[in-house]
């Protein structure tokens, strides 16, 4: 009795778990925009964490930075994190300050995921894929900045014809 007491648990916290993106964009709102980004996080009690990537919003990619600062954190952990962006109105809206409550437990390769909001509204939903050796179980306040884009070299120009032989 006892279990199948403990599978029927099991159960209906793996339905819950995977339901959990259904449920997720009605509370969180339409996805409005995409992120991809590599960060670093380094900690012994207070951590910081760095980082740059891309947003993709209106067909067009903006590159940002992220650094900010947790605690009670321990180790040192990189990795790949992807999401998306719910909320966001303009452009103006997406940089400022984050705020997350957050959990790693990365020993070797580990995942984990996140949501951050801002001020403004903005909420990122992240997947994160993380290799090292940190324990976190902390409040993060994280920083975006929008970054000027890197603009292509322009061609030098062809010289004009002068129509003499």
């Amino acid at each position: 009795m006892r279990s199948a007491s403990c599978r029927f648990a099991v159960t209906m916290t793996l339905c819950g778990v995977w339901s959990m993106p259904a449920w997720a964009e009605p509370v969180l709102g339409p996805v409005t925009a995409e992120v991809t980004f590599v960060s670093s996080s380094a900690s012994l009690g207070l951590g910081y964490t760095w980082g740059h990537g891309v947003l993709t919003y209106g067909g067009r990619q903006y590159p940002f930075e992220v650094a900010g600062a947790s605690a009670a954190a321990v180790g040192f952990s990189s990795g790949k994190s992807i999401g998306k962006v719910y909320n966001l109105q303009r452009i103006e809206d997406f940089p400022g300050t984050y705020w997350a409550l957050s959990g790693e437990a990365t020993i070797g390769r580990g995942v984990s995921g996140s949501l951050m909001e801002n001020d403004d509204g903005v909420r990122i939903r992240l997947d994160e894929s993380r290799t090292g050796g940190r324990l976190a179980a902390s409040p993060s306040r994280l920083t975006i900045r929008l970054l000027k884009p890197v603009e292509a070299p322009a061609t030098p120009a062809a010289p004009a014809a002068t129509g003499t032989p």
